[in-house]
């Protein structure tokens, strides 16, 4: 019970820090620039095209790509760590008040829970870490985990279910990607060309 009030309260820290990110960002840099600021490498997918990235109220985006023939979508948020990290480091050193301070290294499975809870209107419920030499290596990332969820209707935007996946690298980036789609029964075999399209270098 104690480490879910902590888990929510951590929640209740991170969120709101993450979305004020987002929306500061979202309108001045580029996806190839949050790709570089989070030392990530994308690669596209052969068979799949750019898709318009829509504004919605529950999760923002970065990038998107899709078939051009089938119903499905994969969006792709970076959030990089390094003003972060540096901002926590000042404010541990200087901090004399007892203030509660959160590594943005250790904020990942939180931010997560979150994000998975906004966009399927907090009907998130399981999900699966990565193993770590696996994460490792697909992915080059100190930590990973995915989860599969109905979305709600702002982040859907049509589409019923989302596989997301998350990857971080300490001192790098969180990030984020969302596999859209109203088949579940087809959503992994319509992903797999995409899976492993963004990745630490």
């Amino acid at each position: 019970m104690i480490n879910r009030v902590r888990s929510l309260l951590l929640l209740l820290f991170l969120f709101p820090a993450f979305t004020a990110y987002s929306a500061d960002t979202k309108s001045t840099m580029t996806f190839a620039v949050l790709l570089s600021e989070a030392k990530m490498m994308f690669r596209m997918p052969d068979g799949l095209v750019e898709a318009a990235v829509v504004e919605n109220d529950q999760m923002h985006y970065d990038h998107a790509i899709k078939y051009p023939d089938k119903k499905f979508e994969v969006r792709y948020a970076v959030r990089p760590l390094g003003a972060m990290i540096d901002r926590y480091k000042e404010r541990e050193k200087n901090n004399n008040s007892g203030e509660v301070l959160v590594d943005p290294n250790n904020s990942y499975s939180a931010l997560f829970q979150a994000i998975a809870m906004n966009i399927s209107g907090g009907k998130f419920q399981e999900s699966m870490e990565f193993d770590k030499a696996s994460v490792q290596q697909d992915f080059n990332a100190d930590w990973g985990a995915t989860t599969f969820v109905e979305v709600g209707k702002s982040f859907g935007m049509g589409y019923k279910y989302c596989m997301m996946i998350a990857i971080h690298k300490n001192d790098c980036a969180d990030a984020y990607v969302f596999f859209m789609s109203d088949d579940p029964d087809h959503l992994m075999e319509l992903a797999t060309p995409a899976f492993y399209s963004l990745k630490f270098k």
